[in-house]
């Protein structure tokens, strides 16, 4: 093979190899840190992003946000009756499961992607479970329960229109929290689509964190967990002593 021949092959390769287009994306989130104290009732997080792009785009965009929050393991139980008694029978353990989880975007997911794109990019709340290694089955009674507890719950939210465009490049989203949101650290995942396509990505956070009386007990309980508990013990103590006192026959 002549030199000229290797260098055009060699070319061919590098095009071969080029990756996919892709748009810049930018965002913010506000607040940046959301307190809970015990007089916390919900509250929402708003996210601020743009398309870095010099030319008004060749088609309209669609934007799919999924915010999932600390990771856990849940175990779900189903109970049988047995002798007249209610009691747990199996149980399903689900690992690594986001313990908040929130799925907005433009448009109905169905009308944004086809169903394998959505699938691969975790878009959708079983999606994204599926994207933690949970295998999505509709006819699993454990699964449905999970996810039909954290809607009820206000953790789990899949939001059609939770995306609205602010000019054809800018947008805005809001993500509800509800009042018993997990404390951690939260993951704010925004996709850009055009024409059913992945075209930009980019990641965000927040943190939620306690204050007041209730993070003090859970400072020191982690801390000083031995002074802790011999003084709930002695509080206890006295509170059974003082009952005691309260409520005496003579």
């Amino acid at each position: 093979m002549s030199v000229l021949a290797r260098v055009i092959a060699t070319f061919l390769l590098l095009m071969l190899c080029v990756p996919a287009r892709s748009e810049g994306l930018i965002a913010t989130v506000a607040p940046g840190q959301i307190a809970v104290s015990s007089s916390y009732s919900g509250g929402t997080v708003v996210v601020f992003g743009a398309v870095e792009k010099n030319t008004l785009p060749s088609h309209p965009y669609d934007v799919a946000v999924i915010v999932t929050g600390p990771r856990q393991t849940v175990v779900t139980r189903r109970k049988g009756r047995i002798g007249g008694v209610w009691i747990n029978q199996d149980s399903r353990t689900f690992h690594n499961v986001p313990s908040f989880l929130v799925v907005g975007a433009t448009r109905p997911l169905n009308a944004i992607a086809s169903a394998d794109v959505l699938r691969r990019q975790g878009i959708g709340i079983k999606n994204a479970l599926f994207d933690a290694g949970v295998t999505p089955d509709d006819n699993d009674p454990f699964l449905i329960n999970f996810v039909n507890v954290r809607l009820q719950e206000g953790l789990f939210n899949e939001r059609s229109g939770g995306v609205t465009f602010l000019s054809r490049t800018a947008f805005r989203a809001e993500i509800p929290l509800p009042d018993n949101v997990p404390v951690g650290d939260y993951e704010v995942n925004l996709k850009l689509l055009q024409q059913g396509e992945i075209v930009g990505e980019t990641l965000s956070s927040f943190t939620v964190v306690k204050v007041g009386v209730e993070d003090f007990v859970v400072k020191a309980a982690t801390n000083y967990s031995l002074i802790y508990g011999l003084a709930v013990m002695s509080m206890a103590l006295f509170t059974g002593w003082l009952a005691s006192i309260a409520f005496r026959r003579d």
